[in-house]
């Protein structure tokens, strides 16, 4: 899997992707000769790095800077150094950003965003950030592996419970006014006991007036808004909302973040990221324009639950009014699919429609959401036995689906009806009906249907027209 860039692209890096990139490479680094940057405020006196940490290799690498485990002597314990490469100046615009970022960082203090140790710069004046080391495998990671069985109901709960610690984090940062901008799976560390974080806050924006942006910058700092030229594209356009391809900052909001959110779901479900192409210009123009396949008609194996499917399509809408209002609502959206309708499609019935009906077998049971529906039984003379009204929350057509005979009754929508759809291959998965459990549950089934069938004899016999014990049908 290729990564995607994270990094600033003005509009003439953006011409110029395009023959950078056409040996198939998709990380384009930009220069800035000119030098938009200003002065960075000192982070306290240099300390000799050397005498300090103890280098134990490098672990990771990006355009502007190298993290490197390191051995805190002072601390006696191990810890992350990510280190702004030394071909920056204290002018550069990159030094005040990587300076931010440790800021940033270091004042978000939540479980699943990296604790920050010190921000400070080296004999030479180099910049550094020392932080926890996180050990374990990014999400991106997890997802390329060979066992990333990523739809199978388990697996699908593991990745969903991490989505929803990210989702946890942005809403934390979102409070604080801050927004992550770059986030994606390559961004995700996930420890083996569970730890779920987010890394990268290196191009994160500040939203004028809040917390972030009074306490992280001294007063004569620039704002965001004299950095960030229109045009301008900051993140990875793998997984980047229209509005923030096209450069459009004065647009770019938490719902901004929740549409990456959205991407990296869609990449838990189907494997890739939305966007792709073989170069960064052309992925930035199918980000701009939001040119992306739906996640059920991406996956070849397996099957994308439908609610999870719309719950990332929304979250990735094209104007931003119609997604998630903000992350916390959209971790809501997936709690409640992981703890209500696992894997249960919705389906849509109008007026007048018979959504079962009597003497066809059955393949499905059905959970009213919306509407309500009227059950009644066919009359061998012709006519209709109205049986009872049926409204939201209530559940018919089970038993036919348990031991696949033929339903004794009709259903029809007296109005529009919503309805989820419980398959019997639903209830395989779900209690494995050819285990123990599902030869109890088919053997209560049958027994309900043959009290059914006595009670509808005896009606019979009596010339009754009443209705049996609960008058669902079958």
């Amino acid at each position: 899997m290729k990564r995607g860039i994270s990094q600033w692209l003005t509009p003439e890096d953006a011409q110029r992707a395009a023959k950078a990139t056409q040996d198939g490479a998709d990380t384009l680094v930009t220069e800035d000769p000119e030098g938009r940057g200003r002065p960075v405020d000192d982070t306290g006196g240099p300390i000799n790095v050397t005498e300090r940490f103890d280098d134990r290799g490098e672990i990771g690498r990006g355009g502007m800077s190298t993290v490197r485990r390191v051995f805190d002597r002072s601390l006696l314990r191990d810890s992350a150094l990510k280190v702004l490469d030394p071909r920056f100046g204290r002018a550069d615009d990159r030094v005040w950003r990587f300076v931010e970022e440790g800021r940033v960082t270091g004042q978000l203090e939540h479980p699943s965003i990296v604790p920050v140790h010190e921000l400070g710069r080296d004999e030479d004046g180099v910049h550094y950030i020392c932080m926890k080391l996180v050990q374990g495998r990014t999400l991106e990671e997890l997802l390329e592996g060979p066992d990333a069985h990523r739809l199978q109901p388990e697996r699908l709960g593991e990745l969903l419970r991490v989505f929803v610690k990210v989702c946890e984090a942005i809403a934390f940062a979102h409070d604080r006014g801050v927004i992550h901008r770059d986030i994606k799976p390559a961004n995700i560390m996930v420890g083996a006991f569970g730890q779920v974080y987010l890394m990268d806050w290196g191009v994160a924006r500040l939203l004028p007036g809040s917390r972030a942006a009074d306490s992280v910058r001294a007063p004569h700092e620039q704002t965001p808004e004299t950095d960030e030229r229109p045009g301008d594209v900051i993140g990875t356009p793998h997984y980047m909302a229209p509005e923030q391809a096209r450069g459009l900052h004065d647009q770019v909001d938490t719902r901004t973040d929740v549409f990456a959110l959205g991407a990296t779901l869609y990449h838990i479900l189907t494997g890739r990221p939305p966007y792709g192409g073989r170069t960064v210009f052309q992925v930035l123009m199918a980000a701009t324009r939001r040119r992306l396949t739906p996640p059920e008609e991406v996956v070849t194996e397996g099957k994308v639950p439908p609610a999870l499917a719309r719950i990332c399509m929304r979250a990735m809408a094209i104007d931003p009014a119609d997604r998630y209002p903000d992350a916390l609502a959209l971790q809501r959206a997936i709690e409640r699919f992981v703890q209500g309708s696992w894997h249960l499609p919705t389906r849509a019935f109008p007026a007048g429609t018979a959504i079962v009906r009597q003497g066809e077998e059955g393949d499905a049971a059905y959970i009213i959401t919306a509407g309500t529906c009227a059950v009644y039984r066919e009359l061998e003379s012709g006519g209709r036995q109205f049986i009872r009204d049926l409204g939201p929350g209530e559940v018919f057509g089970e038993t036919a689906v348990f031991s696949a005979k033929p339903r004794t009754a009709t259903v029809e929508a007296q109005d529009d009806v919503t309805a989820m759809v419980v398959t019997r291959d639903t209830l395989v998965d779900t209690i494995g009906l050819n285990s123990w459990v599902g030869t109890f549950v088919k053997a209560l089934a049958e027994r309900f249907r043959e009290v059914d069938g006595r009670l509808r004899e005896l009606e019979a016999a009596q010339g009754s027209t009443g209705d049996t014990e609960d008058g669902g049908p079958r």
